[in-house]
C-alpha cells in the first residue's frame, strides 16, 4: 500500500469515527510523531526489569508455544470442571 492511499484510508476512518478516546489517543501519538522521547522510569519499575531479565537469563521462561499449550490444557480443565 503507498504512502497515499495510507494516508486516505486513515483520514476516511478518522472522519467516520465517533470514538473519542481512539480520537484523542490518534492525536497524542501523531502529535509526538516527530520527538523522540525518553521514558523516566521508577525505581519500582526500574527493580522490576532488572528482576526479569535476571530470570531470562537463568532460563526462567516459557516460550509461547509453552505458554500456549498450557492455556489449552488450563482451558480444558476449566471446561472439564464446569461440567461436573
Amino acid at each position: 500500500m503507498s504512502n497515499a492511499e495510507v494516508k486516505r484510508k486513515l483520514i476516511s476512518k478518522i472522519k467516520d469515527s465517533k470514538d473519542e478516546a481512539l480520537l484523542k489517543d490518534l492525536y497524542s501519538l501523531l502529535k509526538n510523531e516527530s520527538r523522540s522521547e525518553i521514558l523516566l522510569l521508577s525505581e519500582e519499575q526500574a527493580k522490576a526489569i532488572r528482576e526479569a531479565e535476571q530470570e531470562i537469563e537463568n532460563g526462567h521462561y516459557l516460550t509461547d508455544t509453552a505458554v500456549r499449550k498450557k492455556t489449552a490444557q488450563w482451558l480444558v480443565n476449566l471446561v472439564h470442571y464446569s461440567i461436573y
